[in-house]
């Protein structure tokens, strides 16, 4: 006898049940086609909808492939499917969307079991949503819960799922959602919480990243650290229930810790440098391409080095705000809240500003506009013009050396008068230390920073002379046709000027700066490209001398506090000071590398007692050196053939004799070396001639027995 329930179950009309139920779902089927026709009018084309293109982040990088910057209105950094780890994806669809590879785009059993757990108050294993409709409505859509953006979300995820396939709407999802703190895709998640591409990501990591999009301010690891525990076990567990985990797995994955970075992830280095790069940007391919259309900038910049210099600057800050205890500090500056005040761009506190160039090439490898981004967006490095005083000497004695002066030759040091001063008055230059040398060689004038000799050398070249050379090396900026010129009256900005002597350190050869290599597009065509554009402007034998000249001025001269301070590298630079201490700057270089510094105020106003280039700038510039070349081999500037080398008086600049108390020696081009033995001193020959060098017998100096030793060189 059958039980009472099997033959109630028998009577039961389950044909008319199953019509019903069949009648219902295509139904319901038929009603969303229509509803989806009814709104294709307000949805994208089909055209529009194989186009698609989420906005994607420009990344800049440095010199060795690190990340420098992004560029984005949503951080967002597109990987294919096949970079995205297993366990991503896997705990993404057992959360999100399990039956992702078998629904048409809308889930209908699921839309009814989220109805029914809403209905209850119960959370369900899923959304009524699936991933294709998430992925419809961040494209397209706006966030409003309101029924008719509900059925434009159905109505698309049905036109995404006929225009791509499962794994295409698979990627597109995890290069489009978001996942809390300004990250849009997993790279970017990936990047933003743990600090590494998503590749790298364990699963207890990629666990807690496919909890975040359901909520991601709930979710937060960083500010709610239980909820995001919480979410991360549900997603274990749910990824477990799909057996798309072990339970080994699950167990040691969810007693894991978070693992997040202790501080979101960084990438603003270099600001001023990087504003460079997106002004370029912004000018050559528009605001939406910098933004939104995913460009790889690579760069000239090396933070390494970068970084060497902005300790640099600031160390020498710090020691100069505790010497000179000015009124207005970094460190108590506040920044103006109106725009009228902050659009001056200038501060009250002690500013500089550091560029470093590779001369064999003219790559920037370090740039540093000021003192601090935030304060003020102004570029000192680029922007600023400044006089550079006695830095610019260099010019004068290049022009005068490719013009056939030699290092030892003589001007007389004494007091001068020329007409055309300002109101009608004499021009009457000064020293800085107000005495005067009577004759003094041009190595030594250099050496020192004398003006009046360097002046009266200008006057002999010429000034439109001098003005050509500074051009030709690499001075954009506007000079004044006048005497006052070889003392640097006209201004310069620091990166014009540190490229210019790079020309001296590559042996002749100008390579204008370079900060932008290489742009791609997000496809990974090349848009742009730069290369040196090397041009011969100076002869190698007179680069040859101006190196000598300005390593006598690191060794012997005003640059010497840089030995002082134990850098000991050969190397060659020049200081610069203006009037009242309102500029001071020095420029330098070793073979491979050369820097320049400037300190001094926004508005021109004295520095301080004494804030000479040598004790306000050279300090930066030596603590940059001594850090960039530590551990590197020794570098030797070359001497180019066809040079010969003499032992000459200082005094006199002729050949030097046992009696001169000092000599040094000197590079000349040969033929030009002089053949006269010092008359000032007469004596037996320091360091004979050979006889094919001989002066005839008329000017020979007189014999001597014995030869004395060599003096020692003085400091």
């Amino acid at each position: 006898m059958r039980h009472p329930a099997v033959r109630a179950a028998s009577r039961f009309p389950w044909k008319l049940f199953f019509s019903i139920v069949v009648v219902a779902v295509f139904g319901s089927a038929g009603v969303t086609f229509g509803v989806v026709q009814w709104l294709r009018r307000d949805l994208p084309t089909p055209e529009q909808l194989t186009t698609v293109q989420a906005p994607v982040k420009t990344t800049v990088y440095d010199t060795r492939g690190r990340v420098l910057h992004e560029f984005y209105k949503e951080n967002r950094s597109p990987v294919p499917l096949r970079q995205i780890p297993h366990h991503l994806v896997n705990a993404t669809l057992s959360t999100e969307d399990r039956s992702f590879y078998h629904h048409w785009g809308v889930d209908l059993w699921g839309v009814a079991r989220a109805a029914v757990n809403n209905a209850f108050h119960r959370s369900g294993t899923q959304g009524g949503s699936t991933i294709t409709q998430q992925l419809a409505r961040n494209l397209f859509l706006t966030h409003e819960r309101t029924l008719t953006r509900k059925l434009k979300e159905a109505a698309l995820a049905i036109e995404l799922e006929r225009n791509y396939s499962k794994d295409q709407i698979l990627e597109m999802y995890f290069n489009q959602i978001y996942f809390g703190e300004g990250a849009y895709g997993v790279e970017a998640a990936a990047r933003t919480f743990f600090g590494k591409p998503v590749q790298e990501l364990t699963l207890p990591e990629c666990a807690l990243i496919a909890g975040l999009p359901a909520n991601p301010s709930l979710y937060s690891p960083r500010r709610r650290p239980q909820a995001a525990l919480a979410r991360r076990a549900k997603v274990l567990r749910n990824t477990l229930a799909t057996r798309a985990i072990t339970q080994v797995e699950y167990d040691s994955a969810v007693h894991a810790p978070l693992g997040v970075t202790p501080a979101r992830y960084s990438n603003d280095r270099a600001p001023y440098f990087v504003e460079m790069v997106r002004l370029h940007l912004d000018e050559r391919y528009g605001s939406n391409a910098v933004y939104e259309g995913g460009l790889k900038v690579y760069t000239t910049l090396d933070m390494d080095l970068q970084q060497i210099a902005e300790r640099a600057l600031e160390r020498q800050f710090t020691a100069l705000e505790a010497e000179l205890k000015p009124k207005h500090k970094r460190a108590n500056y506040v920044v103006p809240t109106a725009e009228t005040e902050r659009s001056s761009q200038r501060t009250p506190y002690l500013q500089g500003a550091f560029v470093a160039v590779d001369p064999r090439n003219g790559y920037v490898r370090a740039l540093i506009g000021g003192r601090e981004w935030n304060h003020s967006n102004f570029n000192r490095a680029v922007q600023a013009q400044r006089q550079p005083g006695s830095a610019f000497k260099p010019f004068v004695y290049t022009a005068a050396t490719d013009n056939g002066f030699k290092p030892t030759d003589i001007i007389v040091d004494e007091p001068v008068s020329f007409p055309g001063g300002e109101n009608g008055q004499p021009y009457q230059p000064q020293n800085y230390d107000r005495t005067f040398r009577g004759p003094v060689t041009l190595r030594y004038a250099l050496q020192q920073s004398i003006n009046v000799p360097t002046i009266k050398l200008l006057r002999k070249v010429g000034v439109s002379l001098v003005a050509s050379y500074a051009r030709r090396m690499g001075i954009r900026s506007p000079l004044g046709q006048n005497l006052s010129l070889a003392l640097g009256s006209s201004e310069v900005n620091l990166l014009e000027l540190t490229s210019a002597y790079a020309v001296i350190a590559n042996r002749g050869i100008r390579n204008d700066p370079l900060f932008i290599l290489k742009v791609e597009a997000r496809n990974g065509n090349v848009l742009e490209k730069n290369a040196p554009r090397p041009m011969e402007v100076l002869s190698e034998e007179t680069a040859a001398v101006m190196t000598s000249m300005l390593q006598s001025v690191m060794d012997h001269g005003t640059g010497y506090s840089a030995r002082a301070r134990g850098f000991t590298l050969p190397a060659a630079g020049k200081t610069g000071t203006m009037d009242e201490y309102m500029d001071a700057w020095f420029v330098g270089f070793i073979p491979s590398l050369v820097a320049g510094a400037w300190v001094g105020y926004d508005e021109k106003r004295p520095i301080g007692p004494g804030m000479t280039g040598a004790r306000a700038a050279l300090p930066v510039w030596t603590d940059f050196m001594a850090e960039a070349t530590r551990g590197r081999p020794v570098e030797s500037f070359p001497e180019p053939a066809g040079m010969v080398s003499r032992m000459v008086c200082t005094e006199s600049g002729m050949l030097a004799t046992v009696a001169c108390p000092q000599v040094t020696s000197e590079t000349y081009n040969a033929g030009s070396e002089p053949t006269e033995y010092c008359t000032v001193h007469p004596g037996a020959p320091l360091e004979p001639l050979a006889p094919d060098q001989q002066p005839p017998p008329d000017e020979a100096p007189p014999p001597d027995a014995a030869r004395a030793p060599t003096p020692t060189r003085p400091r």
